[in-house]
């Protein structure tokens, strides 16, 4: 009797591993496709949202869909993003993306908390024209550029796999 509810034991044990095993794997698969309306690139998905907002309110819009303003860290990312927007728009529309010095004028974050090591900028730029340029947008005249948070622009949500 003894070994029989040890094999019983051993039986519930491994059906209930098992089990496990296949949810974990599911879950693992699933983790790795992006959600409807989500471009892939890497291991992080994308969305070009249309609607202008300031840089605040796109941030807040893209937590609300579980991501942050895109943070870019390489050339390809870059160069994947803006075709995405010009795909999705026909033309190189000014684009906020997730960099900001607004707390510390110089010290640029990006609003996921990753490293802020973008080497993008072009000539003279960020140059906080006016004093009040402290939110990192795409496409102006085709390059990155530093602009007023107030202004509303289109905006790319991005999240990590």
């Amino acid at each position: 009797m003894a070994s029989a509810l040890c094999f019983v034991v051993l039986l519930c044990l491994t059906c209930g591993l098992w089990t496990g095993a296949n949810v974990s794997i599911i879950h693992s698969v699933l983790e790795t496709v992006c959600p409807a309306g989500w471009t892939q690139f890497g291991d992080h998905c994308y969305i070009f949202q249309f609607t202008p907002k300031d840089w605040a309110d796109a941030e807040t819009t893209c937590v609300a869909i579980a991501g942050n303003l895109a943070a870019v860290h390489t050339k390809e990312q870059y160069t994947f993003i803006k075709d995405m927007i010009k795909r999705s728009t026909g033309s190189d529309v000014e684009t906020w993306i997730g960099g900001e010095d607004a707390t510390k004028e110089g010290v640029w974050l990006w609003s996921d908390g990753s490293k802020f090591d973008f080497k993008l900028w072009p000539a003279g730029e960020p140059n906080n024209a006016g004093g009040a340029e402290n939110c990192l947008e795409m496409n102006y005249n085709g390059n990155p550029n530093d602009k007023n948070c107030n202004e509303k622009k289109s905006f790319v949500c991005g999240k990590a796999l």
